[in-house]
């Protein structure tokens, strides 16, 4: 009999508390949920849902109050600093609203920048790897820009990149297109999708419903409890959104 792989994430009674003070924020409340390999998951919910904290914590950026959570088969929820570290670096790829790129360095440079952390040589090879993912994302053409020359859907395709660079299991993204028009968030959902049909696991917080549609699965989080947990229905493809959109404004264009 073949064994199933286990869950690339699993939190089992994820507890987080934050205390201000004399008061106690109940950030999440008992979250149990899987994340197999090749999903796609929005994370949702109303401010103060929980849905960012979860998102840290499957980001190894903070610890749980109580609870567990693996990558693979590996309790990662009692690691030391250095360890949880190191986790991060090997399995996990973050993808932030405000990019966080460093202004001095170039496209490629920034892509090299998690390599940096690790200690990595970087040679010929390291470099190239970082060409092939800026040309993934649509950056062929721009490799030696900096930030400031870069528009807000060049600045977040140079943020996914790098949080492929070390090839993680897991990507997670905070609302990656929360700063972006319309255009442009069909074009990082189109990147998005793209990267999930190669077998990427995406988890991705968004209070955008028609974003959410892009995605394989949505997870709605209320008062740090997941209160609904479903496929997605009427599921948007980048591709042909994207084609509409063109039809759309040159219907516009031709009647002005």
């Amino acid at each position: 009999m073949q064994l199933s792989a286990p869950p690339v994430a699993r939190v089992v009674d994820l507890v987080k508390n934050y205390y201000l003070e004399e008061v106690v924020v109940r950030a999440l409340r008992g979250v149990t949920l899987d994340f197999n390999e090749g999903d796609f998951v929005a994370l949702m919910g109303p401010s103060g849902s929980g849905k960012s904290t979860l998102l840290n914590l499957l980001g190894c950026l903070d610890r749980p109050t109580s609870g567990q959570y693996f990558l693979g088969d590996e309790d990662v929820s009692t690691m030391a600093d250095d360890d949880l570290s190191d986790v991060r670096s090997r399995y996990i790829g973050f993808i932030f609203q405000s990019y966080n790129l460093l202004a001095q360095y170039t496209v490629v440079e920034n892509i090299e920048v998690p390599l940096l952390y690790q200690g990595c040589r970087l040679d010929e090879r390291t470099r190239q790897r970082c060409i092939s993912l800026a040309e993934l994302v649509g950056l062929g053409d721009r490799l030696d820009h900096r930030p400031m020359q870069l528009s807000g859907g060049q600045q977040q395709r140079v943020a996914i990149a790098r949080a492929l660079v070390n090839q993680p299991k897991l990507l997670l993204a905070d609302e990656p297109t929360g700063n972006l028009d319309t255009h442009t968030s069909i074009e990082i959902m189109g990147i998005f999708q793209d990267l999930n049909r190669r077998g990427m696991t995406i988890i991705m917080v968004t209070h955008e419903l028609d974003i959410a549609r892009y995605c394989l699965r949505t997870v709605v989080m209320r008062d740090g409890r997941v209160v609904r947990d479903e496929p997605v229905r009427d599921r948007l493809d980048a591709v042909r959104e994207m084609q509409k959109l063109q039809e759309e404004q040159q219907a516009v264009q031709l009647t002005t």
